[in-house]
């Protein structure tokens, strides 16, 4: 019996060999275009997070000055011009971690538990492909609402500081430059503060109809969050600063100008998809 039981352990172990060698055929057979796919995903995913961490800084560093006393004027735009460039870097970065995810998912299908019965079950179900179209699929959401969100929170200051550039850049020095549109960024986050969080809101909102969105309906032009989101945004800046009549036409038109980002992620998903669905 004890024979027999060895035996079948060593089919067994042969049987594994055999199926590492065909999961390894199978990894190899992943077309490309999947993992780069994943690698964009992830890497919006990432540099959506370092943004909206980015935006959290610009309002802590426009509050410490006024409150606290421990950082000079300058502090809030720079950290503004910072999440941009932080966040870039964080997209780079995001695909070399995008490759690392696909080999320890894909490695972790082939490991041994030391039950080789076990393991020849597991490496026999094992489908390379549909996990990393798994992992593609379960990084969408991620990749439209965390991006949009830190594009919405950091856009609308961004478009005024390089307006005011144009206007005060020709005679003033960079330290200058951000020294003065802190107050801008202060009055902005009083006024219209409340407006960036919920236009964050409607981004997060807007990814997830994208995302339980059929293709089909995609390729309709659905869904259509983006004038909804600004008409919102506008009627919220009527409180506490509508009786200054500004800060709902600033709303409008800054709204307006950054309003196909939400276009964009749609078309960028439906493309996407159909490279998915091949």
């Amino acid at each position: 019996m004890r024979a027999t039981y060895r035996n079948d352990e060593d089919v067994a172990r042969l049987h594994i060999e055999s199926l590492l060698a065909r999961h390894r055929e199978q990894v190899d057979a992943i077309p490309e275009s999947l993992r780069r796919l994943y690698g964009r995903r992830v890497a919006r995913t990432l540099a959506g997070q370092v943004a909206l961490g980015g935006a959290v800084l610009v309002i802590l560093a426009a509050a410490a000055p006024p409150l606290l006393g421990v950082l000079d004027d300058g502090a809030a735009t720079t950290a503004l011009l910072a999440a941009w460039a932080t966040s870039a870097l964080a997209g780079v970065a995001g695909r070399e971690l995008a490759d690392g995810r696909l080999r320890r998912a894909l490695s972790r299908e082939i490991q041994r538990s030391g039950d080789v019965h076990a393991d020849r079950a597991r490496i026999e179900a094992a489908a390379p492909e549909a996990r990393v179209r798994g992992m593609i699929d379960a990084e969408e959401r991620r990749s439209v609402a965390l991006p949009l969100a830190g594009f919405v929170a950091l856009a609308p200051l961004t478009l005024h500081f390089v307006i005011y550039c144009c206007f005060e850049g020709w005679y003033a020095t960079l330290s200058g430059l951000t020294e003065d549109f802190d107050s801008w960024v202060r009055a902005s986050l009083v006024l219209v503060g409340h407006v960036h969080a919920l236009m964050a809101y409607l981004a997060f909102r807007h990814a997830r109809a994208i995302h339980e969105a059929s293709t089909r309906d995609l390729a309709a032009g659905a869904p259509k969050g983006a004038v909804r989101a600004l008409g919102y945004a506008t009627l919220a800046s009527l409180l506490p600063g509508g009786i200054l009549v500004l800060p709902p036409l600033l709303v409008l038109a800054t709204g307006a100008a950054i309003l196909p980002v939400f276009a964009l992620a749609r078309g960028r998903i439906l493309a996407e998809r159909r490279l998915i669905e091949g």
